[in-house]
């Protein structure tokens, strides 16, 4: 099939073909592609394992330019057309490492071949060195602060991935400067004109933001739940509320063994005083960041987004910080706290040399910038062929295949056997 040659005018839109794989990505595509003008964007998802159910897709659009839009869904035959039909300049892969290896691979095999660009959805640390050799054949990766740029760029010397990193912030973050607590104006003033980080108002709704990886233990993750109920058994003019990503029977990015709402309703059942008066949340996490709301959680975005609206929030330091607990970042915050102030609805608020330093910095937009350079570079069909590095893809997609595929066993033996290496 022959490809038309797209035009080559420096003042065309950057035509930009995204494809994600689920909610978590589809927001963080949709958002920064919102945000980026003179730009023709097309978004997609893949059917695969974790593909949003339209209820997940509706919340994560929202706010963006294709809300109210319906998302088309396609198989992994039908990228090399959609790649075509564009004209694409930039293919953005907004999904897990194998779908973009796959996605990268197609799009790499046109006559004008895009450039290739990836990312992750939310805060990236630590930085991983199997995500990058899923990425391999990309020519630029997104990150979103100064430490996921130094950690990025040091694995992609590690894997040999020659790709160029860039700076830009979570599309879903939307203060201008470093944010500010929002109850920071009702607050007591120190001598030095600072606010004091922990308030002593008690929240009206305390929204605890779970993630799917961590920590992994039940009895780590009961001991959340126990705190949010004695919280709720101790404020009785206050709520509190688990904040769901997904409604049972739906697909997340990761997989989730223990359940927090088969944990709710354990301790509920088991009479625990305060466990009855947690409630389930659903829909976009803006509807929860209100005035009179705090959040809690291990490690999450949400924690991010919850300080780029003002709202108090606690990273929960019961645990440790390290890379298992992927919470690292949050360690000097200023806004950790344990479970013991959970349940005392004592809330606070990161320092802003913390803030400006970790993902809340300018936006000078220079990604803009960045993108119309390459997409420039592949209407001039100036990127690199890296022939080596497609056989590299396609070996590591394989051996991923045939994993799934083999039996448990034969996957321990051969994991043990490369061990002892």
């Amino acid at each position: 099939m022959s490809i038309p040659e797209p035009p080559s005018r420096s003042d065309a839109p950057i035509r930009i073909v995204s494809i994600s794989d689920s909610e978590s990505y589809l927001k963080w595509a949709t958002q920064l592609l919102s945000c980026l003008p003179g730009v023709e964007a097309h978004v997609y998802l893949i059917d695969s394992p974790i593909l949003p159910t339209p209820e997940q897709i509706t919340h994560a659009i929202a706010g963006t330019a294709w809300a109210g839009r319906t998302i088309p869904v396609v198989t992994r035959t039908d990228l090399a057309r959609i790649i075509a039909d564009h004209h694409a300049d930039i293919v953005l892969g907004a999904a897990t490492g194998p779908i973009v290896a796959q996605l990268f691979l197609t799009a790499h095999m046109h006559e004008h071949r895009p450039a290739l660009i990836s990312g992750l959805p939310g805060m990236g640390l630590p930085a991983s060195t199997k995500g990058m050799n899923y990425r391999r054949l990309m020519d630029g990766f997104i990150t979103h602060s100064f430490a996921e740029v130094a950690q990025y760029t040091e694995v992609s010397a590690l894997t040999q991935v020659p790709c160029e990193i860039y700076l830009a912030r979570l599309p879903m973050l939307r203060s201008p400067e470093v944010p500010q607590r929002a109850a920071a104006a009702a607050s007591p003033v120190i001598a030095d004109g600072s606010v004091p980080l922990k308030r002593t108002e008690v929240p009206q709704t305390l929204v605890f933001a779970p993630q799917a990886k961590v920590p992994e233990s039940l009895e780590d993750r009961e001991a959340i739940i126990r705190a949010l109920a004695e919280f709720a058994s101790r404020h009785t003019d206050s709520s509190a509320v688990i904040k769901m990503r997904s409604r049972p029977g739906e697909h997340e990015t990761h997989h989730e063994q223990h359940s927090y709402v088969d944990i709710l309703n354990s301790l509920r059942a088991q009479g625990v005083p305060g466990a009855e008066r947690i409630g389930l949340g659903y829909g976009p996490l803006d509807e929860f960041l209100v005035p009179g709301a705090a959040l809690v959680t291990v490690s999450s975005t949400a924690a991010l987004e919850s300080f780029d609206r003002g709202v108090p929030t606690l990273l929960i330091s019961d645990f440790g910080y390290d890379r298992d607990l992927l919470n690292e970042a949050f360690a000097d915050s200023g806004a950790t706290g344990t479970l013991a102030e959970v349940a005392a609805g004592s809330i606070g608020f990161p320092t802003s040399a913390w803030l400006a330093q970790n993902y809340f910095h300018s936006d000078d937009g220079r990604l803009r910038h960045h993108l119309e350079l390459l997409a420039t570079r592949a209407r001039a069909c100036q990127l690199p062929n890296r022939r080596s590095a497609v056989w590299k893809q396609k070996r590591l997609l394989i051996r991923a295949e045939l994993r799934t595929l083999a039996p448990t066993s034969v996957v321990r033996a051969y994991r043990k056997l490369r061990t002892l290496r």
